[in-house]
């Protein structure tokens, strides 16, 4: 999921799937339908992922960010167990100005919040389903619901395409399962 920059790997689908995520308006990308359930911190990157409720930390927190010394480092790697507990230990390449410790603050209380599991792997846990199971079929579901509430962005969007009048035609019929199918038409 991860590699926004590496979207040249990435499968046709993959790609349409996150255009059309972003266009419809389910979020800012395709990652917003996934949370991490965490669980030893070894596969989630700590400041790049889903993994906190307040959000990706790089955005959530732009300033610390920048001064953060581990900007590549997994959850695992910045702490530790101590009798049970984790421990937190995350460098900084210098000391706080006066103004940076409100959301330094902000950022241990988030990391007080968070569940380390010690011996449990970290997954994925996708948003759209009840049952956290990613499928395309809830992905499509779950794109419908969001077009359900404003049906005519999608065909306003569609109408001020700049394309040939036939190719906009022909997109509204797909949208409408309107296209000369075998099972259309056997219906």
């Amino acid at each position: 999921m991860r590699g926004e920059g590496r979207s040249s790997r990435c499968s046709l689908w993959w790609k349409d799937l996150k255009e059309v995520w972003s266009s419809e308006g389910c979020g800012e990308s395709f990652d917003d339908g996934f949370n991490w359930n965490v669980g030893d911190g070894k596969d989630i990157s700590f400041l790049e992922d889903r993994w906190l409720a307040g959000g990706v930390l790089k955005r959530t927190f732009p300033r610390l960010f920048s001064i953060c010394s581990a900007k590549n480092a997994r959850v695992a790697e910045l702490g530790s167990w101590s009798d049970g507990m984790w421990v937190w230990h995350v460098d900084w390449r210098r000391s706080f100005f006066d103004w940076e410790w409100p959301m330094a603050d902000q950022l241990s209380q988030a990391l007080l919040e968070a569940r380390l599991g010690l011996g449990e792997a970290d997954r994925w846990v996708w948003k759209g389903e009840g049952d956290q199971t990613f499928s395309v079929n809830s992905t499509y579901s779950l794109v419908r619901r969001v077009n359900a509430a404003d049906p005519s962005s999608v065909f306003s969007k569609l109408w001020n395409c700049k394309a040939f009048h036939s190719d906009l035609l022909t997109a509204w019929r797909v949208m409408q399962n309107k296209i000369a199918t075998r099972v259309n038409l056997e219906r």
